[in-house]
């Protein structure tokens, strides 16, 4: 059987992707901007979301991959949902049959048959309207546009790699493990906003989070509490990123961190007691499949 140190490391090599799928990806998602650049006047195109942040979890199969593509901005006249439509159809000049295309929220949704590409159309705001580099993204729902800033993402996730001395990344890949497994009562990326919150960008982790195990029973025991509050976008654009969680859902998410976190402590006390075997069940009841001991 496993010790635990053994068990945690299986688990990080469980959610990593492999170099195939990893190639994969990147012949893809290079295709795909090229195809859209083929059509329609592109000012820049790039990887973002959480394959760009690196805290993608395997299988790839169940996994996204968003490409930020941002257009010239005389196509604003046309609305966030003629935006998409647009995008839309320029996808479909080279993808006639297979795989699916559709619209969906703020991107075109690809469905590959080994995994899916959102591509997100973008629009550069005025140099007027912020003092740093920002873009309005389509939001279909409302056909409204929304100020996003997703290169600040990825440097905010880097820099508190760098600062947890690389710790950062694969726990907040255990933590997506948690949330699959728990029926993603959080999207992906209001986990990695909370655990940036929780943990912080820019200092060094205190001893008492520094192994995988704590560091899962602290997040869930603090994260579980910031819940009931508005978490701004770190990127500084003033969007609550959890303003998706009101009454029941904000309820249920709660109750399956509290389990969560109950579960931390059921496995630590089992470790302990030398109980390996009870220890790993509780583990593997928070982590999911992802988790073999």
């Amino acid at each position: 059987m496993l010790t635990r140190v053994q068990a945690f490391e299986r688990l990080r090599s469980n959610l990593d992707l492999t170099e195939l799928q990893e190639s994969t990806v990147a012949r893809r998602q290079q295709n795909v901007r090229d195809v859209v650049a083929a059509q329609l006047t592109v000012i820049d195109s790039f990887l973002t979301g959480s394959y760009r942040r690196q805290t993608l979890i395997g299988p790839l199969k169940d996994a996204d991959v968003d490409i930020v593509v941002v257009l010239d901005r005389n196509y604003r006249e046309r609305g966030p949902r003629g935006v998409l439509e647009l995008v839309t159809k320029s996808l479909l000049v080279k993808y006639t049959r297979t795989p699916k295309i559709s619209r969906n929220g703020q991107a075109v949704t690809i469905t590959f048959s080994d995994f899916i590409v959102d591509v997100v159309p973008a629009l550069v705001r005025p140099w007027w309207s912020s003092w740093e580099e920002s873009w309005e993204i389509c939001d279909s729902g409302s056909d409204s546009w929304i100020t996003t800033n997703p290169k600040k993402h990825v440097a905010l996730s880097a820099s508190g790699n760098r600062a947890h001395g690389g710790h950062l990344v694969p726990r907040i890949k255990q933590l997506k493990a948690w949330n699959r497994a728990a029926d993603e009562p959080l999207r992906s990326f209001h986990l990695e906003a909370l655990a940036w919150s929780v943990f912080g960008t820019s200092w060094l982790w205190h001893e008492s989070v520094r192994s995988d195990w704590v560091s899962a029973r602290s997040f869930f025991d603090k994260a579980r509490n910031k819940l009931r509050h508005k978490l701004a976008d770190p990127a500084g654009t003033g969007v609550d990123v959890g303003a998706y969680l009101t009454g029941s859902s904000m309820e249920k998410a709660i109750s399956k961190m509290t389990t969560a976190y109950e579960r931390c402590l059921q496995a630590e006390q089992a470790a302990k007691d030398g109980d390996l075997t009870g220890m790993h069940n509780a583990y593997a009841r928070v982590f999911g499949d992802d988790y073999a001991n």
